[in-house]
Formats: structure tokens, sequence, C-alpha cells
């Protein structure tokens, strides 16, 4: 799996994939997986709150920071969305392909990942 990230490098055809998986998603239902509502326990304090929050809100492609694709076809098969939820705390959601909520989790808003392993992911071809 080839994993994207955007402090390290999106193509401008990364950006028009992104845009289209995006377009396709907002035209899905939500879907949560097991794994979602289990860390969603864990880390919501109000999770009524948060999945109804969700459940209203249209993505944007300009909120993906990360994105995964296989490794043959390029297709994406997950993307990392920064979503602003309140003044204090963003949610971060990471959806598969069919709309399926992957994890969710708060950050800071001002959390810039200072520690971001810029290794992992794949870069510019010179």
């Amino acid at each position: 799996m080839l994993r994207y990230h955007k402090q390290v490098y999106f193509s401008q055809a990364d950006i028009i994939r992104l845009r289209d998986f995006t377009s396709y998603i907002n035209t899905l239902k939500w879907q949560y997986t097991s794994h979602c509502i289990d860390s969603l326990k864990y880390r919501a304090l109000d999770i009524k709150g948060v999945l109804n929050f969700i459940k209203g809100h249209i993505l944007d492609c300009k909120d993906i920071f990360e994105f995964y694709a296989d490794d043959i076809s390029r297709d994406i098969i997950k993307a990392c969305y920064r979503v602003s939820y309140n003044n204090k705390v963003d949610l971060i959601l990471v959806i598969g392909k069919d709309k399926h909520i992957i994890t969710i989790y708060y950050n800071s808003t001002g959390d810039n990942h200072i520690t971001l392993k810029k290794e992992l992911y794949q870069r510019a071809i010179k």
C-alpha cells in the first residue's frame, strides 16, 4: 500500500483523484466499523454529538492530509480528513472507499504534527 501525506507530497494528479474520491464518497451513506465505535467509546465524551455532527457533514477534499492507495492500480483505499469540530479540537476521520469510517479521533486545533515520519510516505519522482 502506498502512503501519501500532504506535508511530504501530493501531485496535481493526486489532488484531482482526491477531489473525485471525495465527490464520490459524498454520494454514499455513512457506515461505521466496529473499530470506529470502540475507539469512540474511549475518546469521545459526547459520542452521540460526534456521530450527529458527522452525519450532517459534507466532506471537502481540502481537508485530506493523508491517503493510502493500492500499489498497482493506484486506486485510493482510504483517506484521512481533518475536520474542524469546535474551537479546541478537530476530528480526524479515517474513511474507506465505501464511506465506512475506520476510526475517529480528536486532535488539538493547534497540533501541526511535528513528529511526522516523512520517510514513510511517497515523494515526488525526480
